[in-house]
C-alpha cells in the first residue's frame, strides 16, 4: 500500500513539473532576454529547452549556435547548425554563424568558404578573423577594412577591428572604431573589453578598472572581464579585493595560464614565495616564454634560497630578452648567492654603467664588484650618493604616473626615493608624497610632509591646498581655512581648491 502511494507521489510530481514547464515559445523568449543580457548560460539553458519541445524551430536554432559561439563552443555550435535545412543555412546572415563557428574551432579556410561572396559586415568580420587564424596578416586587415567601410558596418566587426589594431599599435585608429562600435551598441561587451585593454597600454589603470566594471555589469560572468579585474586591482595594491575574484577563477578554471599567472602574481605581492612556486612549477615549460612570468619565478626560486635553479631559469630568459633590466636584476641576484661575484659584475656592469642607473643596480653592482676584486667598487657607491639627472627625471615621471594611476604604495616609495636620495628639498615632490601617504591612511606622516613642501614654496597655490585641506581634515580647521583662502587667491580658476574651500567653510 505504501508502494503504490509512492508511485501516485512521483507520477503527480511528474505531472506537476510538466504542466509547470514552459511552452517553446516562453523558452525562447527567455532565451532571446538572456542573450540581450549576455546571459549567454541562461540562454543555452533556456534555447535547449525549447528545443526539445519544438526542434523545427530554425530561429531558436540559430540563436543557440549564437549563443554557443559567445560561450567559445565552436564544436557545438556547428554541430547545431547541421540540423538546419539548406535554405536557412543558405541565408548570409546564418553562413556568417556557421563561418565563425569554422573559425572557432580552427577551420579557417572551411570559414571563409562558408562566407564567399557575401558583402556584409558579419562576412567581412569571418575573413578578418581566419585570416589572422592562418597567419595572413595583410588580407586580415584589407577584410577588417572592407567591412568598416560599409553603409551599415557591423559593430562586432568594428570591435574586432579595434582589437587587431591596437594589437598593430595603431592605438589612434583603435579609439575610434570602439567608439563607432559602441554608438551603434553601447552595451557590447567586446568593445568594452577592447577599451579596458587600450587603457592598459596607456597605462591608465583607473580608466581600465572603470572598462572591467562595465564590462562585468553587463556580463558579470564574462571570463575576459574577471581576469582583466582582478590584474588591475593586483596593479592598484588592492590584494584583499583581488582575491575572491582569483580564487573563483582558479576553481574554474586551474590550467588556463592566464588565470595561473594571476594567482601567482598575487601571491608574490602578498610575499608568498613558496606559493609562487608551487603555482608555478608545474607549468614551467608554458610558462617561461613569457618573461614577466619567468621573472616572477625565477624571484620566488631566490627568495626561497635556491639561486642556482634559479639561474637554470632565468639565464635562457634573459638571453632571448637582453633589454629586460628586470630579469638581467634577477639574474646578479642568483649570481651573488651562487658565490659568483665575477660573473655577476659582468652582468650588471650593462646597467649599472648607464647614467639612469637605479640604486638596486649600483649596490648590485657594488657588491658584485668588491666579490671579484674590482676596483670599481668604490665607483659605484660614489654614483649611488650621487643621483644622476637621468635618474631623477627617470623616477619623477614613473612617480607620477603611478600617482595618476591610484598606485599609493608605488608612489610612495618611488617618491621618497627621490627624496631620500636629494635630500629631501623638492616641494612638489614633499607635496605629492604626502597625497599618497594619505590615500594609505598614514595621516600623520602626511601632514608632515605637506608642511615641509609649505615651508619651500608657500606661495605655491597647489602646495597650500594639500596641506590646508589635510589641516581641516585632522582637525585644525582655522589654520586649514588659511591656507585654503590663501591658495584660492593665488589660483582664483582651479576648481578643486575652491571645493575644499567650500566644503572647509561649512563644515
Amino acid at each position: 500500500m505504501i508502494r503504490n502511494r509512492l508511485l501516485s507521489t512521483t507520477i503527480l510530481i511528474a505531472a506537476a513539473l510538466s504542466a509547470c514547464s514552459p511552452s517553446p515559445e516562453t523558452s525562447f523568449a527567455n532565451g532571446r532576454e538572456a542573450f540581450a543580457a549576455n546571459d549567454y548560460r541562461g540562454a543555452r539553458v533556456a534555447l535547449i529547452s525549447g528545443l526539445r519541445e519544438k526542434p523545427d524551430d530554425h530561429e531558436m536554432r540559430v540563436l543557440l549556435a549564437r549563443t554557443q559561439i559567445a560561450l567559445g563552443d565552436g564544436e557545438g555550435a556547428t554541430s547545431t547548425l547541421a540540423k538546419l535545412p539548406k535554405e536557412m543555412t543558405d541565408r548570409p546572415d546564418v553562413a556568417a554563424v556557421a563561418g565563425e563557428a569554422e573559425v572557432l574551432r580552427g577551420q579557417y579556410d572551411k570559414g571563409i568558404a562558408l562566407v564567399d561572396g557575401l558583402e556584409t559586415g558579419a562576412a567581412d568580420r569571418v575573413r578578418a578573423l581566419a585570416y589572422i587564424g592562418l597567419g595572413e596578416v595583410d588580407k586580415a586587415a584589407e577584410a577588417f577594412a572592407a567591412g568598416a567601410g560599409r553603409a551599415a558596418p557591423d559593430a562586432s566587426l568594428l570591435a574586432s577591428y579595434a582589437r587587431f589594431s591596437l594589437l598593430q599599435g595603431e592605438a589612434a585608429k583603435a579609439d575610434a572604431l570602439v567608439g563607432r562600435a559602441l554608438k551603434l551598441d553601447p552595451r557590447m561587451v567586446e568593445a568594452h573589453l577592447v577599451r579596458a585593454d587600450m587603457r592598459l597600454a596607456r597605462n591608465e589603470l583607473p580608466g581600465a578598472l572603470a572598462s572591467f566594471d562595465r564590462v562585468l555589469e553587463l556580463h558579470p560572468a564574462n571570463f575576459d572581464g574577471r581576469v582583466g579585474k582582478a590584474e588591475v586591482l593586483i596593479s592598484l595594491g588592492r590584494l584583499k579585493d583581488a582575491e575572491p575574484l582569483a580564487a573563483s577563477l582558479s576553481e574554474e578554471a586551474p590550467d588556463e595560464q592566464s588565470v595561473i599567472f594571476l594567482s601567482a602574481r598575487l601571491a608574490g605581492k602578498q610575499g608568498d614565495w613558496a606559493k609562487v612556486r608551487s603555482i608555478l612549477q608545474p607549468h614551467e615549460d608554458e610558462l617561461r616564454v613569457n618573461p614577466v612570468v619567468t621573472a616572477l619565478y625565477g624571484r620566488a626560486l631566490i627568495e626561497l634560497d635556491q639561486p642556482a635553479v634559479a639561474l637554470g631559469v632565468l639565464e635562457p630568459s634573459l638571453k632571448r630578452h637582453g633589454g629586460s633590466r628586470a630579469l638581467r636584476r634577477l639574474v646578479v641576484r642568483a649570481q651573488l648567492a651562487s658565490r659568483d661575484p665575477a660573473g655577476a659584475l659582468a652582468t650588471i656592469r650593462p646597467l649599472a654603467s648607464r647614467p639612469d642607473a637605479t640604486p638596486e643596480e649600483l649596490k648590485l653592482a657594488s657588491l658584485a664588484a668588491k666579490g671579484a676584486g674590482s676596483d670599481g667598487a668604490a665607483s659605484f657607491e660614489k654614483r649611488l650618493s650621487t643621483p644622476s639627472p637621468e635618474w631623477i627625471g627617470g623616477e619623477l615621471a614613473k612617480a607620477d604616473r603611478a600617482l595618476r594611476n591610484r598606485q599609493w604604495s608605488d608612489a610612495e616609495s618611488l617618491y621618497q626615493s627621490i627624496l631620500t636620495r636629494t635630500g629631501g628639498e623638492n616641494a612638489m615632490v614633499l607635496n605629492n608624497l604626502a597625497f599618497a601617504k594619505q590615500q594609505l591612511g598614514k595621516d600623520s606622516e602626511a601632514l608632515d610632509m605637506a608642511l615641509r613642501a609649505v615651508k619651500l614654496e608657500p606661495e605655491n597655490a597647489s602646495i597650500l591646498d594639500t596641506a590646508g585641506w589635510m589641516l581641516v581634515q585632522s582637525g585644525s580647521k582655522a589654520r586649514g581655512l588659511e591656507m585654503l583662502r590663501r591658495a584660492a587667491k593665488l589660483d582664483p580658476d582651479n576648481r578643486t581648491i575652491a571645493r575644499h574651500l567650500g566644503q572647509a567653510e561649512a563644515s
